[in-house]
Parts: structure tokens; sequence; C-alpha cells
């Protein structure tokens, strides 16, 4: 039987109930997973979340930033770092046309540095940015640009489908300043749309007004790392079960690479499994999944034209709950139904260090999240 290797994530025992480098090669990457990312983190969340990725052995990682001391601050080797010198230090602070002119008059370093550190052994690239800041909201265009271009470089086909985006929108309060309010409104509402065009895939869509209601007992110290680390190890589970054998149901890197590669927004949730001994136990854990995501809300389900489901029990589990395979399948039943009849590549594995039943979701091709959206607008008083 086959060792697993997964985090476990807070997400996972969530309750709603209760919630009312070589230049050529580049460095190693240790993830282990079906496919090797690169990462790039611009600003400082998109460095945050660039972290996390890092931590969980995605080494190919550079984080960017026009402010010397959120780059000092960020736990990463100095030469996975990269300061984007063109304001003196003192960074773009929230002037995204700043910030996009720090990038584009560096564009050549950059990708001097992505050479470095990337190499040619890649398979997909993340770009990692908040939407609201000048560094992160500011450069996210032009790094997806150079993005693409290094996929060219080191030739690889397909360059808009092997490029995606993981952007955070700000929380409420943050969203009183009319200033961030704009910013993030206006680098959602293009992201959104070159997504839906397929200029890159997928656009994942991180909700920090969101975790401080899943979460609203975090310490101001755990707040960020609990984030990130979820976001980062929902990736990395996908990634990683890709490379598992089931003796029951395998999702194969195929099966993940055709969903990571469809155009528009992606979510991605975790939860686990109460109850396995009742029919439905699955299929309300796979519709809760879609509700404890880190993830934007406001999405139409019907839209999506991929998702993955994956369910990981131990073997006691497997092996004493009567019922439960015609459970399981009807969970993933359940979420071509309300996924509008999209393809469910699905996956069934036996984790004998597990204790519990765990279901992934990933859900992928999704049209933007407008009630999202319109939440920003309101700030802006726009009609």
């Amino acid at each position: 039987m086959e060792d697993f290797d997964i985090p476990s994530l807070d997400i996972e025992d969530l309750d709603l109930d209760a919630l009312e480098g070589e230049d050529a090669q580049g460095v190693e990457d240790e993830s282990g997973g079906a496919l090797t990312y690169a990462v790039i983190g611009s600003g400082q969340g998109g460095g945050r979340i660039a972290k996390a990725f890092y931590d969980l052995g995605y080494k190919k990682t550079v984080a960017f930033n026009t402010a010397k001391a959120d780059l000092t601050l960020l736990d990463l080797p100095d030469e996975h770092k990269f300061y984007v010198d063109h304001s003196g230090g003192q960074g773009a602070g929230k002037d995204q046309e700043k910030g996009r002119a720090a990038y584009e008059s560096r564009d050549q370093e950059i990708f001097n540095k992505m050479r470095q550190i990337f190499g040619e052994n890649i398979d997909r690239i993340l770009v990692c940015v908040g939407v609201a800041g000048g560094s992160g909201g500011g450069s996210v265009h032009t790094l997806v640009n150079i993005a693409k271009r290094y996929f060219t470089y080191v030739g690889k086909e397909n360059a808009n489908e092997r490029v995606g985006v993981v952007a955070s929108l700000p929380t409420t309060g943050e969203s009183a300043s009319p200033t961030v309010a704009k910013n993030a409104f206006n680098r959602m509402t293009e992201l959104c749309a070159s997504a839906e065009n397929g200029e890159f895939a997928p656009l994942v869509i991180i909700d920090n007004d969101k975790i401080k209601k899943l979460y609203p007992k975090l310490t101001v110290k755990q707040f960020w790392p609990t984030l990130n680390k979820t976001v980062a190890g929902l990736f990395h589970i996908f990634n990683v079960l890709a490379t598992k054998n089931s003796d029951y149901t395998t999702f194969d890197p195929a099966d993940y690479d055709t969903i990571m590669k469809t155009k528009g927004c992606m979510i991605l949730g975790a939860t686990t499994v109460k109850n396995p001994e009742d029919e439905t136990s699955v299929s309300n854990a796979l519709k809760q999944n879609l509700e404890t995501t880190l993830l934007a809300g406001g999405f139409d389900l019907t839209t999506a034209e991929g998702a993955a489901s994956i369910v990981v029990g131990g073997s006691e589990l497997y092996e004493t709950v009567p019922g439960l395979m015609d459970a399981i399948e009807y969970g993933f039943d359940t979420l071509a139904a309300i996924t509008g009849g999209a393809v469910v590549h699905r996956g069934i594995y036996e984790d004998p260090k597990k204790q519990k039943l765990v279901a992934y979701t990933m859900v992928g091709g999704l049209d933007a999240p407008q009630k999202r959206l319109e939440d920003l607008k309101k700030f802006l008083n726009i009609k």
C-alpha cells in the first residue's frame, strides 16, 4: 500500500454549523508533485503566498517587490528574492501605475532572475499577487507576460495554458479605502476578463474577508500563515495525489493537467466527511467544500468546464463501513450535477495513516464571481 505525504489542513475540520540555482537547470524542485511548478510572488501579499509554496518544496520560487523592507522581512533565501529598484526602496504604495512602470523598466532583469531560479524543467508558473497593492496589483499583467515569454524561451508550447494567477482580495475593512477598493475592482475585472479569454489559466481568487469569517478566532500572528499554508497546501495535495496509484480509482496526471489548463476561474476546497456511514455524507461534504473554501464566493457553479473530486480515507474506514463506496459515488454524481454536468475527474485513495475520510474538490472553468465584484463596486459608488 502506497504511503502518502500530504499535509493536513485546518480547513478540513471547519464546522460551518458552528460558524454563524544554476542558470540552465535552476534550483531543484522538491515538491514531489506530478507537475513542476515555478512560483512568482509579487508585493507583500504575493510574497507571503510564494513563501508558503517554497515551504512545501516548491523551490523554484522568486519573490519580487519594490519595497526593500518587505523583501528583507520575507523569510526566503536571498537568492530567491529580487528587489525591483525603481522608487528608492520605498515601494509603490497603493500606486499601481507606479508598480507597473517599475516592473516594466526591469523586465529583462526579472526574466534573468527567473532563468536563474526556474531553469528549463518547469511545467507551469503561478503568479501570486494581492490585487489591491501597488507592487502586486500593478505588476501582475507584466509578470504574466514575462512568464509566457519564458515558456517560449524554454521551448514549451501553449504558454497561455501554463501560466496561472493566484490573486488575493482585500478585506471589507481594507476596501473602505477608495484607493484600495478601486485598485482591487479594476485589477479583478481585468484579470477575470483575461482568464475568460484564455490569456492565462487558471485564475484563483483568495478572499481575505471570507477567511476572517471562517476563522474568527485567529490571532494576528496566525492569520497570514494559516491563509497562505492552506492555499498552497490545497494546490500541493492535488499535485501530489496525481502521482499516486490507487487500488480503487486513480486521479492521474493527465486528469490534473486538463483541469489546470482550463480557462476561467478555479476554486479548491477540502473538508472531513462526517458520519461516513450515511449515504449522503460524501455528497454533503463535497457541497460544503464549495462553501468552506478560502477562495472567493459568488460563482455560478453551473458555468464550470471541469472538476476533480478526490476522497482519501483510512484503511479501517474502508474495511468496516458498509455502503461507503455507494456514498462516494453518489457524492461524485452530486458534484457533477452542481457543476452543470461538467466532467468530474475522480480519485479514491486509501491512506493507512488517516483516521478519517477527507474530500478534496477542484472546480475549473468558472465565470467571474459577479457578486464579489459587485461587493467591491459598492465602495466606489460606481453605477
